[in-house]
């Protein structure tokens, strides 16, 4: 008697969007055309948007199971995201934000990448903005724009170079490891660009609602501490950069350095067993986010508390010519 052949495995798709009909039934044709052995669910988290997004989606694909639509109050994409997750029911998920689209291929390349890595607790590819006429165009949003990535500790820690999965460009950058230590120097990845197994995003915990910036980061760290990830430079997805209502083109100077902060002082409370692993790079970490802090700050109308971050750091001995020259110029613009 034969025995039944294996299910594939179900992707679901978290679209969080709010008045955005057109990308968001963009977004979602870009995943319900992807040819590949895994399945798909598509779950729109519409959070609390006025237009008729909803009546749009529920029009388009009336009778196809695999869209669900959720009707949420408005309480901001990462509320939304949660909404999403809570309800998904694939073995693996990824969070596409409603301005961003895969391209054709990629879930095949995302299916690859996971067959030949199993023990993966989330892989990434890279992807590129849409031209514009007021914004640049940006190629490799992920390797060349994430700061993490840019940032001079990033190749000591990186994990090592590994073989590309069958069926991808021949000598394609792919990264496979542990991606913790790099994070807490900057962010590393997109979440459109990133699938994640579900009991890796589970045990990271939901992302923090009460975030409006860098919360994607924050919980990339988290991801991160949960299992080993992998990087595939594999044209794979668009971002409509440089669009006005997005979140990131009014954060503030210090956001990125209090996230930073709060990464650092956070993760060894939640993970104290994993986190203790990484206690000198933490540290490393935390005396380069107090010296960020305090540049931020001299730029900031809040100068007076630079003094206080940069101090910290020259005590420390961390970048102490620069320290003590940025703390002269605290002291003179008090």
């Amino acid at each position: 008697m034969s025995s039944a052949p294996p299910v594939s495995p179900l992707l679901s798709v978290i679209v969080p969007t709010y008045k955005r009909r057109g990308l968001t039934l963009r977004a979602l044709e870009s995943v319900l055309t992807q040819q590949s052995s895994w399945r798909v669910e598509a779950i729109v988290a519409i959070d609390g948007s006025p237009d008729d997004t909803a009546a749009a989606v529920r029009e388009r694909y009336a009778g196809d199971a695999r869209v669900q639509v959720l009707e949420l109050p408005h309480a901001g994409a990462s509320a939304a995201r949660n909404a999403g997750f809570a309800v998904a029911r694939g073995e693996f998920v990824c969070f596409l934000d409603s301005d961003d689209h895969w391209l054709p291929g990629t879930l095949a390349v995302f299916a690859a990448i996971f067959a030949t890595q199993p023990a993966l607790a989330f892989a990434s590819v890279d992807g590129c903005s849409i031209a514009r006429p007021d914004f640049p165009t940006i190629a490799h949003l992920v390797a060349h724009d994430s700061p993490g990535w840019t940032h001079a500790r990033f190749a000591t820690l990186a994990p090592p170079a590994a073989a590309a999965p069958p069926g991808c460009a021949p000598g394609a950058r792919f990264l496979c490891g542990d991606f913790f230590a790099p994070i807490l120097f900057g962010d590393l990845f997109y979440l459109s660009a990133m699938v994640m197994r579900r009991d890796a995003v589970a045990a990271a915990g939901p992302f923090t609602e009460r975030f409006r910036f860098f919360n994607d980061w924050e919980f990339f760290a988290r991801l991160c501490l949960q299992g080993p990830g992998a990087y595939l430079d594999h044209d794979g997805f668009r971002r409509d950069t440089g669009r006005p209502d997005q979140i990131s083109r009014r954060r503030p100077i210090t956001a990125m350095p209090r996230r930073q902060l709060y990464i650092l002082r956070s993760l060894p409370r939640r993970f104290p067993a994993r986190a203790s692993r990484y206690a000198a790079v933490l540290q490393s970490a935390l005396d380069d986010a107090h010296y960020v802090m305090g540049r931020a700050l001299l730029r900031s109308p809040h100068r007076r508390w630079a003094r206080r971050y940069l101090l910290n750091c020259f005590q420390r001995g961390y970048k102490r010519a620069r320290c003590c020259a940025l703390l002269a110029a605290a002291f003179l613009r008090k």
